[in-house]
């Protein structure tokens, strides 16, 4: 019979969820797998609680609380932070591990996740974190000083999407170089065009 931990988090279900294609459950190449699989899996969990937490920083923002739009987008901050340092489990595979599994991969690729792409969307739609005055915080001041920390807020959540976007090009480079990603792109040219990085240089 299930606890009630297990039953309240559905963990049955859960971690039933990895299923590497790797074909022996005994290998090396499976678990190394079934660690890609984990953490993009984690990464998904998290993203969807930033969505829901973006969402909730800008209704209360068009609503006129301030502090708890700050509140929400503060989280939002912390969440991309720990993804950033959640990347960092990939890097206890090395690029030979990964591509003894990434034929099985076959044309799945990061650059398909929808809240990843809705994520990076955000970053792009500073008005829809613009406070109204028709909240609560209509004192002379409050408003326009609630307006400058709810703007800080925003930029603190764009470099913290800013530093995530760099971290993952730095592991896509150690670990497949120069060549395409798996569902086509142009794999590290493509990435760079996502982010506003400064050209790369070369030395003699």
């Amino acid at each position: 019979m299930e606890t009630p931990y297990a039953c309240y988090l559905q963990l049955p279900g859960l971690l039933d969820l990895q299923q590497p294609r790797s074909p022996d459950v005994q290998s090396a190449q499976w678990a190394d797998e079934r660690l890609f699989i984990t953490v993009h899996q984690s990464a998904e969990l998290l993203v969807s609680q930033a969505l829901v937490d973006l969402e909730r920083a800008s209704r209360q923002a068009r609503h006129g609380h301030g502090p708890t739009a700050i509140t929400a987008l503060r989280r939002v901050t912390a969440v991309i932070c720990l993804l950033e340092g959640h990347l960092a489990l990939l890097d206890h595979l090395t690029p030979e591990s990964f591509a003894s599994f990434r034929p099985l991969l076959d044309k799945v690729s990061g650059a398909q996740s929808r809240q990843f792409i809705e994520l990076f969307q955000q970053i792009t739609a500073p008005d829809r974190f613009t406070l109204s005055t028709e909240g609560p915080e209509t004192l002379p001041g409050a408003h326009a000083a609630g307006e400058r920390e709810l703007a800080e807020e925003f930029r603190a959540f764009r470099a913290a999407v800013t530093r995530w976007r760099t971290r993952h090009l730095l592991l896509v480079e150690r670990m497949i170089g120069d060549k395409a990603g798996t569902a086509g792109t142009s794999g590290l040219a493509y990435l760079r065009s996502q982010i506003d990085l400064p050209p790369r240089t070369t030395h003699d």
